[in-house]
């Protein structure tokens, strides 16, 4: 139950509650859904199964567990290209994500009353953005909180946070969606989230899930493969990846209900983009009955997913010291926990470098560590390695032969789609 609340916390995090409901209303709801959940079973489930086995098989991280399982020198030589990458796609999503992070941590604070919630808060997502040693403070004392809990190490830091974290950004989401009900607009909000409209679902679409499908389940940076190393056993890894993957889509749901209620409620337009959650929601919060009591449950939500996902980044890296370089746990998470800290400075102060690492990772990195990692695993592993976590469905099962397939064939064709629509290649 740790594990597989501590690897749900590492997939739940902003992906959920702030790029899911606004990318959902710029491409037109119902339909943009339905393909987001087809590609979180074809690409993400998968890829899921695929680190989860590599690094209970292996033991190690991306790099690491290469090492010991790969069948040939070419193999071992990508899979040490596919770790690194891995460590440096965790570090600059890590920088930029802290600065976001920190912009939660703001308006948690402002809901609680440290700062007057009004609905002349239209304005304050600008406010804070712009102004970066405000943002340089929130983010500092984030990652502070980030190398605390990994500091303390998987069973005493990560998991006894994630057992309690975990069930309690749940109850949240929950009591926020039954809220939700008691207005008028959920109604108008599930109409828009499950009814397709097909004619408005373009290619571009399409790509913007499949893409997604990574960012969300924390796929291609090699946090599932460092979460595997640490599982007692292979027996149940297609059963956790199940549980992991349900439990981020349920979540990511559930935060599109709650947001897009109070969209509708108030009138307002659901493809206002990015700044859907900063921008147009804290102002409605302030109009609403309770609205400070909402919005307080509601940050308090993204603050907590937040967390739990940035731990699982650092927690990459600091593998990686761990296993390569032979430093000590602490050591690891505060020099690692440091330069991260320095790079997100760049990113708090200088906004092009922030959307520089945003764009970097989420269409080029991520995808191209994912490809690596259904190539590797595969291809480059034996069948026994390979197919190790369907060992519970007997030898030679059907279900681990119909995975393997889809992984070494399907998968991959899909991933290179995505990097060369976003290489600008083809158009759709």
């Amino acid at each position: 139950m740790g594990f597989v609340l501590a690897a749900t916390g590492s997939a739940i995090g902003l992906g959920n509650i702030w790029k899911f409901p606004y990318i959902t209303g710029v491409h037109g709801g119902g339909a943009f859904v339905l393909v987001y959940l087809a590609c979180i079973v074809v690409v993400g489930l998968p890829l899921m199964i695929a680190e989860l086995s590599a690094g209970k098989r292996g033991g190690k991280d991306l790099a690491g567990a290469m090492s010991r399982l790969a069948q040939n020198p070419w193999a071992r030589l990508a899979g040490q290209f596919a770790g690194r990458l891995a460590v440096a796609t965790s570090f600059l999503i890590l920088a930029f994500y802290s600065v976001v992070a920190g912009w939660t941590f703001h308006f948690l604070l402002q809901s609680l009353g440290f700062v007057a919630l009004a609905p002349e808060v239209t304005g304050e997502f600008e406010a804070v953005s712009s102004h970066a040693p405000l943002s340089a403070l929130w983010m500092s004392l984030f990652m502070a909180l980030t190398i605390l809990v990994v500091s303390r190490g998987i069973h005493g830091g990560i998991e006894r946070l994630c057992k309690w974290l975990m069930p309690a950004l749940f109850l949240l989401l929950v009591s926020l969606v039954v809220h939700a009900f008691y207005r008028a607009a959920a109604s108008e909000a599930l109409t828009f989230l499950f009814a397709p409209k097909w004619d408005e679902l373009s290619g571009e679409a399409v790509l913007e899930a499949l893409g997604h499908a990574f960012f969300t389940l924390s796929l291609g940076m090699g946090t599932m493969v460092v979460y595997g190393s640490y599982l007692k056993s292979e027996t149940h890894i297609v059963r956790d990846s199940l549980v992991i993957v349900f439990l981020d889509t349920l979540i990511a749901l559930l935060a599109g209900i709650v947001i897009f209620s109070a969209v509708f409620q108030a009138g307002a337009t659901p493809g206002s983009g990015p700044g859907l959650l900063f921008e147009t929601l804290p102002p409605l919060f302030a109009s609403m009955p309770a609205g400070k009591i909402v919005s307080s449950a509601f940050f308090l939500l993204v603050f907590f997913a937040a967390w739990s996902s940035s731990i699982s980044m650092l927690e990459v890296v600091v593998a990686w010291c761990i296993d390569h370089r032979g430093v000590s746990r602490p050591r690891a998470a505060v020099t690692a926990g440091l330069a991260i800290w320095l790079v997100a400075l760049g990113c708090a102060y200088h906004e092009p470098l922030f959307r520089f690492f945003e764009g970097t990772t989420g269409r080029l990195l991520l995808p191209l560590g994912g490809l690596l990692v259904a190539l590797l695993v595969g291809w480059g592993l034996d069948r026994k390695d390979r197919e190790s976590g369907f060992t519970a469905f007997g030898p030679k099962s059907k279900l681990a032969s119909a995975w393997s397939f889809v992984l070494r064939t399907l998968t991959p064709a899909l991933v290179v789609v995505v990097l060369l629509y976003q290489a600008g290649w083809i158009e759709l």
